[in-house]
């Protein structure tokens, strides 16, 4: 006679344990990225800054709080214009590999300073609240109902 597998193990392999919140996190580095990539985009259409003035103008982060200094080095190492270049493709994916950075780099020292989690940030929250509100309008509010 075989072992029982344990519930836990089937649950988990039915909703691939923290998939959910995996996928909300990468959306949020993408949802970032395009954030800072528009900033860019409006600072030279709306204001006439060159490339390179607006990559430099776009690299303040206010909103990470005592995590700026993070994200700023980060942005500064990464996203540059002899990185990136003119093209827009090779940008974006400059912007989304500092923003990706930076989150890893951000919840490590949450972590190491016994700060609350990345997932508890007043950015985050709204970011998850906003696609959740999104998603139940698009399901016609079923969602999770079983119906």
């Amino acid at each position: 006679m075989e072992p029982r597998r344990k519930r836990r193990k089937r649950r988990e392999e039915r909703v691939g344990g923290n998939a959910f919140m995996d996928t909300v996190r990468a959306a949020f580095i993408r949802w970032v990225a395009l954030e800072k990539w528009r900033e860019i985009e409006d600072l030279r259409t709306t204001v006439g800054l060159d490339l390179g003035r607006a990559i430099d103008e776009a690299g303040h982060f206010a909103g990470r709080g005592r995590y700026e200094p993070l994200w700023v080095a980060r942005w500064k190492a990464e996203v540059r214009l002899e990185v990136t270049g003119m093209d827009a493709g090779s940008l974006f994916q400059a912007i989304e590999k500092a923003v990706g950075a930076a989150v890893d780099e951000e919840e490590a020292e949450r972590k190491a300073l016994g700060d609350r989690p990345l997932e508890e940030d007043s950015e985050y929250k709204g970011f998850v609240d906003t696609a959740l509100e999104s998603l139940l309008r698009e399901g016609g509010g079923t969602l999770g109902t079983g119906s």
